[in-house]
């Protein structure tokens, strides 16, 4: 008899303290990572001020390797 233990072993989500850019607006819930933000700290979606924040947010991995 088969038994899907595969599907049994989920991956253990990190949590970590990241730094974020959020909008100003009280109208908008945009943000984003300061590691994928632009040197523009306008918000893209309503064009209004960025505002640095610490939130608690899944780790991610962004180093990009062209050879794996």
């Amino acid at each position: 008899m088969y038994f899907g233990k595969k599907n049994s072993e989920e991956p253990e989500i990190i949590m970590e303290d990241t730094i974020v850019y959020a909008c100003g607006s009280a109208d908008c819930n945009g943000w984003m990572r300061k590691d994928f933000a632009s040197e523009n700290y306008d918000c893209p979606m309503c064009g209004s001020q960025l505002i640095e924040e610490v939130r608690e947010l899944p780790k991610i991995e962004n180093e990009y390797n062209a050879f794996k």
